[in-house]
């Protein structure tokens, strides 16, 4: 009986600490969500919201994103000055 018990143990403890480091390499950008444009990586802070430009020929609408993490788009047609928008994605 004893050992089995030493079978057990020698068993389970190679899963046990695989979770247990799976719980230390947490995210320690877990506070922002991101995206980039080009080469720039815009950072957008939990509970944050920012208007992303579309792509052409629709320049002058926005998609509106919040980030929860991840970054989630709320709507698809926002026009720029729209009260929910905390900041616009400046590109050419």
């Amino acid at each position: 009986m004893r050992k089995l018990a030493i079978i057990a143990l020698a068993v389970l403890s190679p899963g046990i600490a695989i979770a247990q480091d799976s719980t230390k390499k947490a995210d320690p950008k877990s506070d922002n969500c991101f995206y980039t444009v080009g080469t720039q990586a815009i950072q957008v802070p939990i509970g944050g919201r920012i208007c992303r430009r579309q792509p052409a020929p629709y320049n002058d609408k926005y998609s509106l994103l919040r980030c929860t993490p991840p970054l989630d788009e709320i709507d698809s047609d926002v026009k720029r000055g729209d009260a929910r928008c905390d900041r616009y994605e400046e590109r050419e």
